[in-house]
């Protein structure tokens, strides 16, 4: 910077500007230190890092040694594996059609005015899942509809997550009868039910074997689809149990889902001409209820937040001991 100074007269300041900052066309963050750099991904949430892979080749190599929160590291890995299945596009076309967004903090907020803990894997999956990358269906975006057949877009049953009485999800109860205690109430989200099964995610922060387990109730196991018994102490009866029915936390299920729902659509293939006829049934409002029912599109059991009522724990234990 300096004076004119071919006029002695001229006040005026010029300014020299040097072509590399003229002319420099790389953006502030490109010229970080790795370490920062390092430093800044670990704190990207899962989309922003997917799209960080695709800022230049230097991100590209460092963000696979970022120190990631250990649950996004999961969700990455599972939308790799996800991708990386030949038939991956054919999972899609339902999923794009019907998806619509939602309010997913709102969400979150209403299952924490329920109860005042939620399984960390689920609250980070709908806080920053792709929705695009949403497993058969199974998203409160999706619609709340009963699919009846195994196919490569859906799988078997009704979408519970997508259950929004008010607009709001709704945890439900189920009676944990396990001979280490008295039978008592427990807070838990129905998230998938067919005609043989109900999925639950169950929220009882107060027994740490069951909190962010997924529970899934089987007719051939029990007598009604409301009441867990787990953990098992019985070894063999674990060794019994479908691989899909034992998931030590949400992202486990999912893992597990996929792969077991890709394998039964490939069983189940047919060329088109012998198709079997789909149809997805819209499930209306009010929903009906029936206390122990299995059937996909029916209510099971009371709302937690009827569950200090005496009452309820008395129908419960009337129903699953009869007599």
């Amino acid at each position: 910077m300096n004076r004119d100074s071919s006029d002695p007269n001229n006040d005026s300041i010029c300014i020299e500007i040097s072509p590399p900052l003229l002319h420099h066309n790389r953006c502030p963050a490109q010229l970080l230190p790795n370490e920062l750099l390092l430093i800044i991904f670990s704190f990207l949430e899962l989309k922003p890092f997917t799209v960080a892979h695709s800022v230049c080749k230097r991100w590209k190599q460092l963000l696979p040694l970022t120190d990631m929160h250990p649950i996004r590291q999961r969700m990455l890995r599972l939308v790799s594996h996800m991708l990386s299945h030949p038939r991956f596009l054919d999972t899609r076309p339902w999923t794009l059609k019907t998806i619509k967004p939602f309010d997913r903090k709102a969400y979150i907020d209403a299952l924490l005015s329920q109860y005042p803990a939620i399984p960390e894997e689920f609250r980070l999956w709908i806080m920053e899942w792709p929705a695009r990358m949403v497993p058969f269906s199974m998203w409160p975006g999706s619609p709340f509809t009963f699919h009846n057949a195994v196919t490569f877009e859906e799988a078997n049953g009704t979408n519970w997550l997508a259950y929004l009485p008010e607009g709001s999800p709704s945890l439900f109860t189920l009676l944990h009868s396990h001979p280490s205690h008295d039978d008592h109430c427990i807070p838990a989200l129905l998230f998938w039910k067919d005609d043989l099964r109900a999925y639950w995610l169950i929220f009882d922060q107060g027994e740490p074997e069951l909190f962010g387990r997924v529970f899934v109730s089987d007719s051939d196991m029990e007598n009604s689809p409301v009441v867990c018994r787990i953990p098992y102490e019985d070894d063999d009866i674990m060794d019994e149990l479908p691989v899909i029915t034992c998931s030590n936390d949400w992202l486990h299920f999912i893992e597990i889902c996929w792969d077991h729902q890709i394998k039964l659509a490939l069983s189940r293939e047919r060329p088109a001409r012998f198709s079997p006829f789909v149809k997805d049934e819209p499930v209306s409002y009010p929903v009906s209820y029936h206390l122990g029912a299995w059937i996909a599109t029916i209510r099971p059991t009371h709302p937690w937040i009827s569950s200090t009522n005496p009452k309820v724990l008395e129908e419960l234990r009337r129903h699953v001991y009869p007599g």
